[in-house]
C-alpha cells in the first residue's frame, strides 16, 4: 500500500513542477485544486507524486504523469486493491483512454463525465471579444463601462483581499438559498483556503471596483506553460456586464503578466444549468471532455 497522505502547502514546488510541464490541461492536474478541493492525497512513486482524491464515498486516482505511466498506474492499482476499493482513474481524455485500453485490454470500462468537461478559450478571444458569436459580451461590456466610467481594476493584494472575502460570503448568503446545489459547500471551502494561501500558492486576481464597491473578482494560477487556469469568479447579478467586464479585464492583465499564455482555462460546470449556459456563450475553443475509467469488476 502506497504513503497517501493529505496534500500540504509545502507539497507545492514538487507537484506543481510535475505538472507544469505534464500534457494534462484538465483542471485536475493544478496544486491550487488539488490542495484546495475536497479529500485529496499524495504519495510518492519513486520521485513522481501521485494522487488519491475521495469524494464523498467515491474514491478515484489521477493520471501519473511521468515518463513511464504503466509501473506507476500498476503500483496505483496494488493500492486499490489493498484498500478494498474499485480502482478508477480521473480526468481522462478520449486519447489517453486508447492508449490505456491498448496497455490493459478488457480491464476497464470507461464513461464520459460531462459536468467535468473543461471549457477553454483562446485568450486572445477573450481579451479582444472579436467576432459577431461574442457580440453580445461586448456590448455588455460596453454597457458597463457607459454605466460606471470611473470603475477601477484592482490588482488581488493582501491589503484587498478581505474586501474580496467579505464580498464573497455576501454573494454566498444571496446564492446559498436561491441557487443551491449539491458542491457549494465544498466550493465555499476550497475558496476560503485559496484567500487564506493567496500569496504562498501564487495566485494573481482582479477585482472590479464602482461607487457601489466591489461588484466582481476573479482568481487563478498558470498551471502549464501555455495555460492559465481561472479557479473561481464572482460578480453581482444586479449589476448589468459584472461578469463579462471582470472576465475580459482578467484575460487582459494575464496575458500582459504572461504573453507566452495562449489558453485559458476556465474550468468545469459542475452540472450547474446556468453557469453551463454562460460558459458556451463564450464559446469554447475546446470543450475539454473528460471519462473516468473503472476497473471491470
Amino acid at each position: 500500500m502506497l504513503n497517501f497522505r493529505k496534500i500540504a502547502l509545502e507539497d507545492r514546488e514538487l507537484i506543481h513542477r510535475n505538472l507544469f510541464t505534464a500534457d494534462e490541461r484538465g483542471c485536475e492536474y493544478s496544486f491550487v485544486n488539488l490542495f484546495c478541493w475536497a479529500d485529496q492525497y499524495v504519495a510518492l512513486f519513486g520521485a513522481t507524486p501521485v494522487f488519491l482524491c475521495r469524494y464523498g464515498r467515491w474514491y478515484t486516482y489521477l493520471l501519473p504523469q511521468c515518463e513511464h505511466p504503466k509501473d506507476a498506474i500498476d503500483a496505483l492499482r496494488a493500492d486499490a486493491h489493498e484498500r478494498g476499493i474499485r480502482f478508477r482513474l480521473f480526468g481522462i481524455v478520449p486519447a489517453e483512454a486508447e492508449r490505456l485500453d491498448a496497455l490493459y485490454p478488457q480491464t476497464f470500462l470507461s464513461r464520459s463525465i460531462r459536468d467535468s468537461f473543461d471549457y477553454i478559450y483562446d485568450i486572445e478571444r477573450l481579451c479582444t471579444l472579436r467576432g459577431r458569436k461574442l457580440q453580445a459580451k461586448r456590448n455588455h461590456c460596453n454597457h458597463f463601462e457607459q454605466t460606471y466610467p470611473n470603475f477601477r481594476v484592482l490588482p488581488l493584494t493582501k491589503e484587498n483581499l478581505p474586501r474580496c472575502m467579505d464580498f464573497t460570503q455576501q454573494w454566498y448568503d444571496e446564492h446559498d438559498s436561491a441557487h443551491p446545489y449539491s458542491d457549494i459547500g465544498e466550493e465555499k471551502a476550497a475558496i476560503g483556503k485559496a484567500f487564506q494561501y493567496f500569496e504562498e500558492l501564487q495566485m494573481m486576481g482582479i477585482a472590479i471596483e464602482t461607487t457601489d464597491g466591489i461588484v466582481a473578482f476573479s482568481m487563478g494560477n498558470r498551471t502549464h506553460r501555455d495555460t492559465f487556469d481561472v479557479n473561481f469568479e464572482k460578480a453581482r447579478m444586479d449589476i448589468g456586464g459584472a461578469y463579462p467586464i471582470v472576465n475580459r479585464e482578467f484575460a487582459r492583465l494575464i496575458h500582459s503578466r504572461y504573453p507566452e499564455v495562449k489558453y485559458l482555462n476556465r474550468e468545469d460546470d459542475m452540472g450547474i444549468e446556468g453557469l453551463r449556459r454562460a460558459k458556451e456563450s463564450y464559446c469554447p475553443d475546446l470543450l475539454l471532455e473528460k471519462l473516468v475509467l473503472e476497473e471491470r469488476k
